[in-house]
């Protein structure tokens, strides 16, 4: 059987923060299952050429050493980097291949381990660092800080991953002067925010009410109210609800939209704001809950009709709300008329989105990249469309919310 170079490989994500809690950059993990029919070249050329400017900064990260070798090969690209180990750094022969790929325009991201680094470190060559942090240097960080202690092995311009604490991910950001941050501490940030449920996202709101006044297309409303998942579980509980006094079930944001008009959302949206909040570091939370509903989406087939491409994005959005809202999902989705196919999926993992699902939150979770090829085939899904649909996904992920295309994406 003959492989083609998007079957022969799984494909991740993991989004990175800049110190604005916006998406600056995504690392792409690239694992092989079929090495023989892989070469960077056709990788490449997968992924687009020349990475479009207007999405994220890619960062390639490779597993293989052979795939990684003839990326330096090809032709740079402005908007993507190449993560390397650090130990080639340290070796003559390798360090030189490095580089004369950096006189050649690659842009090359080291990656080392936080507990290698000695105070006052220099990045080799004119490369930046990915600085991995594990738990028990993240505690010991975390005391330090606590302790009024200086971080000397934190320094300005780099990236850091694996911080699962809150305090240090501020402190790198907005201190340190970290490029980004891999990975965001959801789970610490959240713990701290469990008293009551999230508010609505104030910017979000204010992006909205400009676009109603700018009298913008339907699609384009969508797409940014889709932006926060609270916003959209509230304004389909209110199209729904007694006081709405409607005759149908509502259950598509689009429909919602439709029934209120511009006048009755402007002012359900000013009432909302007043009880919002713009707190930047639950930005990373929300939209990292758009992508993976994003991508879900793309895994649907091209061509799908937009009712159905709305109702796997619900499902995927939905499936995660409960970590917002507080509250177990099933009381959730339960005062929502919604559609038996997205119930099944969000709430009892079965029914024709549940492979969409799965695969999507597989493709975001570095820990279960190794199981996407066994996950397609479970689900009956091509691996090769799994990784498309994640590249489809990665080169609008900056600018979906733009006004340039009429169709859902």
């Amino acid at each position: 059987m003959s492989h083609t170079v998007l079957d022969s490989m799984a494909l991740g994500y993991q989004p990175v923060w800049n110190p604005g809690r916006q998406l600056a950059a995504v690392r792409l993990q690239v694992l092989c299952v079929h090495p023989e029919a892989v070469d960077a070249r056709h990788l490449l050329e997968a992924l687009g050429d020349d990475w479009p400017a207007a999405a994220p900064t890619l960062i390639l990260s490779i597993a293989s050493d052979r795939l990684r070798r003839q990326a330096l090969a090809c032709e740079p690209s402005e908007n993507l980097w190449l993560e390397w180990p650090a130990d080639d750094f340290e070796d003559p022969d390798t360090e030189s291949l490095l580089a004369t790929a950096e006189r050649r325009g690659h842009r090359l991201l080291r990656c080392v381990d936080l507990d290698r680094l000695h105070p006052g470190w220099v990045s080799p060559l004119n490369s930046r660092s990915l600085v991995q942090v594990d738990a028990a240097s993240s505690l010991a960080l975390l005391q330090a800080k606590v302790g009024g202690q200086p971080l000397p092995v934190l320094m300005p311009g780099h990236l850091y991953g694996g911080l699962g604490n809150q305090q240090l991910a501020s402190h790198c950001l907005d201190l340190a002067g970290a490029w980004g941050l891999l990975g965001w501490p959801d789970e610490d940030l959240l713990r701290s925010r469990s008293s009551r449920p999230l508010p609505c996202d104030t910017a979000v709101i204010d992006q909205i009410l400009q676009a109603v006044r700018e009298e913008t297309s339907l699609e384009h409303l969508e797409r940014l109210v889709r932006q926060d998942p609270v916003l959209v579980y509230r304004l389909l509980t209110l199209v729904n609800s007694a006081a709405f006094n409607s005759r149908r079930e509502i259950d598509s944001i689009r429909h919602a939209l439709m029934m209120l008009g511009f006048t009755a959302l402007s002012n359900w949206l000013l009432e909302q704001r007043r009880q919002g909040v713009d707190d930047l570091d639950l930005h990373p939370v929300r939209y990292a809950m758009v992508m993976r509903s994003r991508l879900a989406q793309h895994l649907l087939a091209p061509g799908s009709e937009d009712d159905l491409r709305a109702e796997v994005y619900l499902s995927a959005l939905f499936s995660q709300l409960d970590r917002l809202m507080q509250q177990p999902l099933p009381d959730l989705l339960g005062r929502l008329p919604l559609a038996g196919r997205v119930l099944d999926a969000a709430l009892r993992q079965t029914g024709l989105y549940h492979p969409l699902l799965d695969l999507a939150a597989a493709q975001g979770d570095p820990s279960r990249l190794a199981d996407l090829p066994r996950l397609c085939q479970e689900h009956e899904y091509p691996l090769e469309d799994a990784n498309r649909a994640l590249i489809r996904m990665l080169t609008t992920s900056r600018d979906h919310t733009g006004k340039r295309s009429q169709r859902l994406l």
